[in-house]
């Protein structure tokens, strides 16, 4: 969509420049003219406002999300429309970057760290299922940290009713979500359930602490059937460092049958907790075990009564599942092939345009046309600012028509907002100028302060933007002008003493006598000249009184030729 920085949306929310995009919208840091804070503006693209599911899914994700209160959890604020008919969510603003680009840019993570995370996420998805809702694309992308190193939970675009099993996000056949970090039952097109996050949550911290996904392959086809059919290689394998409970909770996360898994969010959370603080996970660990290395169980003649019987329940559950699984694979097998004849006969993949060096409007507008979507990530330094500095996949590459390219935009060195608040119009573009950033849009503020004064700016002092952003600024509209005294007219129905043939008043002699001389068209010789007003300039000398002559006006009446004192009143 067209780049609106330096604009306002609805009224309310000033642009401050861009922070990522999604599949079908942009992020900027705006600030809330209203409140006074910053928040982060989602707004759906151009291209969706007219597309029903999507602008559905949109306003999905506004009301999924706001239907949740957890401190792990993305707050939304408000949704409206724009200007140009599109949509927008303005949620809480956080400053720390994903989960994604911690990973990206300083490689696996300290495992303890990687377990406060991961808790923090669980807690998340405990209050989302608790409330009835399947997040359904839990990826490291929407998992957002603060700076003190707070992890919360964003974008519920594919969020659902755990109930909703009929809709069409929902049934079976129906693939939502991101291969890389997608549960088997989805790859499958079955329903997800809150086991399906729980999986997803497994993947992430998979790729926390080992800096790689479990599963990779040429196209997404090809990664969910090993996401369905491949056992992960144990974590602590890639990473020695990784302590085994860990390992034992990442592997049991990753079980492909969802029964092998957590119970539910709350019992994650507890071994998770455990696990940052050094403790061994509570929850199983045998269990988990056998997940990574199932054949350890055929080597077991003297098994406890306790673990004969969990392997009884075990294969029990797997019986009664194996006509569930077949029925799956068949499925799979037809989704595949489908695939394949889709590559092949009717351009099922498209070739991937090469965009690195390209604008970042530029690029997503190239992809765009060539049926893909995007997903940005800033990383500062690496080439010009706004440009593409990576994509994934590569240029020249071939993916599925509809799948969505990474590209990575290289940032610029921030600089300060200055407060110019108080000051004129002209001091503060110079100072906005000097510290390198541009004066946007201006609007009146009602106030007493002198005129063109800047009493709010868009961007609070002290925020680190990127050179060149455009500030928007209040200025004062200026005292309203002082009303001004009506001069009387005079009274129709008051005494004409003149016409009456009597002398004027004393104290009207010398307005009479100026009015006089302005009746003549100049000014009588001996006679003070008058300020132009009908008063005489030197009150102590006076000309002769002067009686205006009366003249018949035309409709037979009587009247003063020009009034008294002020000439022509």
């Amino acid at each position: 969509m067209p780049s609106v920085q330096g604009s306002v949306v609805d009224n309310r929310y000033d642009i401050v420049r861009p922070l990522g995009s999604g599949g079908m919208g942009e992020v900027y840091l705006a600030r809330d003219r209203t409140l006074g804070r910053d928040v982060a503006l989602k707004i759906l693209r151009s291209q969706y406002a007219n597309d029903r599911e999507s602008a559905e899914r949109f306003k999905r994700e506004a009301l999924s999300a706001a239907s949740l209160s957890h401190p792990n959890i993305v707050q939304v604020y408000d949704r409206g429309d724009t200007e140009d008919g599109s949509s927008y969510i303005a949620m809480e603003y956080v400053p720390g970057g994903t989960l994604k680009e911690r990973i990206v840019e300083g490689g696996p993570l300290d495992a303890r760290l990687a377990a406060s995370y991961g808790y923090q996420v669980a807690e998340a998805l405990g209050a989302a299922h608790a409330k009835g809702i399947i997040h359904r694309d839990i990826k490291p992308q929407n998992v957002l940290i603060t700076g003190p190193g707070q992890a919360k939970v964003v974008d519920f675009g594919i969020a659902r009713a755990a109930s909703a099993t009929g809709d069409s996000h929902t049934r079976t056949g129906t693939v939502m979500g991101t291969a890389g970090y997608m549960s088997p039952e989805q790859a499958l097109g079955l329903p997800a359930t809150p086991k399906s996050d729980l999986y997803s949550l497994g993947i992430v911290l998979y790729e926390a602490v080992t800096g790689r996904l479990p599963f990779t392959a040429e196209n997404p086809i090809a990664v969910s059937m090993k996401h369905v059919n491949e056992a992960p290689r144990p974590p602590k394998d890639l990473n020695p460092a990784v302590p085994d409970g860990m390992n034992a909770v990442i592997m049991r996360l990753l079980s492909k049958d969802p029964e092998d898994r957590y119970p539910d969010a709350e019992a994650l959370a507890e071994d998770l907790w455990r696990v940052r603080r050094g403790m061994a996970a509570a929850a199983g660990a045998a269990e988990a075990e056998t997940v990574e290395a199932p054949t350890n169980r055929l080597a077991q003649t003297t098994p406890t009564p306790t673990a004969g019987r969990a392997a009884q329940r075990t294969a029990r559950r797997k019986r009664s599942l194996a006509p569930l699984v077949l029925g799956a694979l068949l499925l799979l097998l037809g989704l595949i092939g489908l695939g394949l004849v889709l590559a092949q006969g009717s351009g099922g993949t498209v070739e991937v345009p090469s965009v690195e060096g390209l604008g970042r409007e530029e690029a997503v507008s190239r992809l765009d046309a060539a049926g893909f979507r995007t997903e940005i990530q800033t990383q500062e330094g690496g080439g010009e600012a706004g440009t593409v500095i990576d994509q994934s996949p590569a240029g020249g590459r071939q993916a599925p028509e509809g799948s969505t390219v990474a590209l990575t935009v290289a940032s610029a060195s921030t600089v300060a907002v200055p407060d110019v608040t108080g000051q004129g119009f002209p001091d503060a573009e110079a100072e906005l100028q000097a510290a390198g950033l541009a004066v946007g849009q201006t609007y009146d503020v009602p106030s007493d302060t002198a005129a063109d004064v800047v009493l709010e700016q868009g961007i609070a002092p002290g925020s680190q933007v990127e050179p060149g952003t455009q500030v928007n600024l209040g200025l004062s509209t200026g005292p309203a002008p002082a009303p001004t005294t009506p001069v009387a007219s005079p009274d129709a129905s008051a005494p004409q003493d003149d016409a009456a043939g009597g002398s004027p008043a004393p104290d009207d002699s010398s307005a009479s006598a100026s009015a006089g001389a302005g009746a003549q068209g100049g000014q009588e010789q001996g006679v003070p000249p008058n300020d132009g007003e009908g008063n005489q300039r030197d009150p102590e000398a006076r000309g002769p009184e002067v009686e205006a002559p009366e003249v018949e006006n035309e409709g037979g009446g009587q009247g003063r030729g020009r009034g008294r004192g002020r000439g022509g009143e």
